[in-house]
């Protein structure tokens, strides 16, 4: 078992089963895309987009992170198509496969975040979209979730130059301060970097 198998190895969604604010922010209207979400967790995100009629597939490197996420699905009456993958090894997700691709709180050691951002832009089809809220640098003041090691944290504007390498172009792309309210992981006061980017 790695860290976040032992992590999800509890009956409790340690990080809620309510879809993340700023994806469901985006997301309202029913639609029938083809939507990739990375480091899925327990199966929030994805099984809120499969009730909107997209065509879902979870990637996670934890198997019990995958098995609740099918759990999740089946109690809400919805099909969520998953894959037990380490998201930060190369080519770890089909290339322009993809309408959409979603990363929140996508949590990798420092060495492995280029090749996360490489497989997240990489998957999108030209013209799709990825949408991501992660944390960033400044989350080390407030301590209400994710990572204690800085390294694994965001800048919003390193995260605009890497992907506009890949060829999107930011609708949205943003640090803001939010609450959240997640499980018990993800509790107050938050640093975040919230993006909504278009492939060319």
């Amino acid at each position: 078992m790695n860290q976040w198998d032992e992590r999800f190895d509890v009956e409790e969604y340690i990080y809620g089963t309510e879809p993340n604010v700023w994806v469901k922010s985006i997301f309202k209207k029913k639609g029938n895309f083809k939507v990739a979400l990375l480091a899925e967790g327990e199966g929030r995100n994805a099984v809120y987009m499969a009730k909107l009629g997209h065509d879902v597939t979870a990637y996670d490197f934890s198997q019990s992170g995958i098995d609740k996420t099918h759990k999740l699905a089946q109690s809400e009456g919805v099909d969520v198509k998953t894959q037990l993958q380490d998201i930060t090894i190369p080519d770890a997700l089909p290339k322009s496969e993809y309408d959409i691709a979603i990363n929140v709180f996508g949590h990798v050691p420092p060495a492995g975040k280029s090749e996360m951002i490489r497989n997240f832009a990489e998957s999108v089809k030209p013209g799709g979209y990825i949408v991501f809220e992660l944390y960033s640098r400044r989350q080390i003041e407030f301590q209400t979730g994710g990572p204690k090691d800085i390294h694994m944290l965001f800048d919003a504007g390193d995260m605009k130059r890497e992907l506009e390498s890949y060829g999107f172009e930011a609708i949205e792309l943003k640090e803001v301060i939010v609450h959240r309210s997640e499980g018990r992981m993800h509790q107050g006061k938050s640093a975040v970097i919230q993006g909504l980017l278009k492939k060319k």
